[in-house]
């Protein structure tokens, strides 16, 4: 097993269950957006589909990411400020794998991502 140093703004892929389908799960990217001393809050999960014309519900919680290439992501992307997970930092080291590694958001992305998932999840 590799042992992991996670960062703020990195970005993997991870098997996330849905959570109106216990036992149901996909494969995902997510974002390392918080951590505390044994856990890490992690922003579940980014898109490549823009923003409906008309908006639907969920588009308010698209979160663009202009960077999106610097970030290692294939195409054009936007974090989905909804759902936020906690998993501590041990559970998520036995479930990552090296080759899961995506890259790390440019930092003044992050910044805004951080802070549009304040405010989505302050109302």
């Amino acid at each position: 097993m590799i042992f992991f140093f996670f960062s703020l703004g990195e970005i993997f892929w991870s098997d996330v269950e849905y959570e109106d389908e216990p036992g149901e799960s996909k494969i995902r990217l997510v974002v390392i957006i918080g951590e505390s001393e044994d856990d890490l809050i992690i922003l579940v999960s980014t898109t490549s589909q823009s923003s409906n014309d008309p908006p639907t519900y969920h588009d308010q919680f698209k979160i663009p990411i202009p960077n999106w290439r610097k970030a290692g992501l294939s195409k054009p992307s936007w974090g989905l400020g909804l759902r936020l997970l906690e998993v501590s930092k041990r559970d998520f080291k036995n479930i990552i794998k090296e080759e899961d590694f995506i890259g790390k958001m440019y930092p003044r992305d992050f910044q805004y991502l951080v802070h549009q998932i304040k405010l989505i999840h302050e109302n």
